[in-house]
């Protein structure tokens, strides 16, 4: 498969992020304005970006050179933005709400800017470079939960999971097309790998609802989630070690989903912090567990500093931003 097709696929898949944001929309006014915001940032993307060809401003992470790693991406970090926010984002005036989308849009934009950094400056433990989208993605949606409160609490009752979200099991795997090497075989390899690990943490997580008899709304995409992230930064470990870590940790994610349930958090905000902060956090500390030293980009104390650098920049600076929308929201 050369880098073309690869890109297409990527860019079919995409689509489903897009899907799975709409189904989750219950008004059909809301998913109207949700598509023309789509498709209207996006297309502005294109033609900004364009525009700065022409004039010679020209960046590798964010061009037009492939339409189909365009829409990719375009997609991939909308979906990102409205994960930020959810349906929280259709409480605001028209006017703060594309705004606020914008603003979001952007700042996502940023984190690849911000990972190019970390990868040829700094240089980080993160096979994948996902990690700062889980850590961004997940440092929102804690600061949302805790300093946006009031009319958009959800009912917290457990209930059954719905196989139509199966499908998320590959999306972790998605995010790989940001990285450099995507034309390689080798690539598809580590999808497989990170596709392992996410079902080994689906396991441990349903296996905690099964002895509760409790299940968990959206557990396979939750569980999924849980071993993506977190072992995607452990990339070239022994799997044999790696599988069994991968289910205890989402036995432990099944764990923090009740006790926050115990805390009357919002459903969104909980599935939010259990899918993605939590596992981020494990994905910068577990290469210290994982990988042999030979293989670390640093000596152990410097490389400690630097993966702690690494996710506190991403989670400060996502939870400024989110401080910036909560300055302009809706009294």
């Amino acid at each position: 498969m050369n880098l073309v097709e690869t890109e297409f696929l990527f860019c079919i898949l995409s689509g489903f992020f897009l899907f799975h944001s709409l189904s989750r929309i219950v008004d059909d006014g809301n998913r109207s304005d949700l598509i023309f915001r789509w498709v209207t940032i996006s297309i502005f993307g294109f033609i900004i970006t364009e525009s700065l060809n022409k004039w010679g401003i020209r960046s590798d992470l964010w061009n037009t050179d492939s339409i189909f790693a365009y829409i990719t991406k375009s997609n991939l970090i909308l979906f990102l933005s409205y994960s930020s926010l959810e349906e929280r984002i259709f409480n605001l005036k028209p006017f703060f709400r594309i705004f606020v989308s914008v603003f979001l849009y952007s700042f996502w934009v940023s984190v690849l800017y911000g990972i190019h950094f970390f990868q040829n400056t700094i240089l980080v433990q993160d096979n994948t470079l996902i990690l700062p989208f889980a850590i961004a993605l997940g440092a929102f949606l804690w600061t949302r939960e805790m300093f946006w409160t009031g009319e958009d609490k959800r009912n917290l009752s457990l209930g059954e999971d719905s196989s139509r979200f199966v499908y998320l099991s590959f999306f972790p795997a998605t995010f790989l097309v940001f990285s450099p090497w995507k034309e390689d075989v080798h690539f598809y390899h580590q999808v497989s790998t990170i596709l392992m690990y996410g079902i080994s943490s689906f396991v441990g997580f349903l296996i905690v609802s099964k002895f509760k008899k409790e299940m968990v709304p959206f557990s396979s995409e939750i569980g999924i989630w849980i071993g993506g992230f977190a072992f995607s930064s452990s990339l070239g470990a022994e799997i044999v070690v790696v599988l069994p870590l991968a289910m205890l940790s989402g036995i432990f994610g099944r764990l923090l989903y009740s006790y926050l349930s115990r805390l009357a958090w919002s459903e969104s905000g909980i599935r939010g912090v259990v899918s993605f902060l939590y596992p981020s956090i494990l994905g910068i500390f577990l290469p210290f567990l994982l990988l042999e030293p030979s293989g670390w980009v640093h000596s152990p104390y410097v490389l400690l500093g630097v993966q702690v650098l690494y996710f506190l920049s991403f989670y400060l600076v996502a939870s400024l931003s989110f401080g910036i929308i909560l300055l302009i929201k809706q009294k």
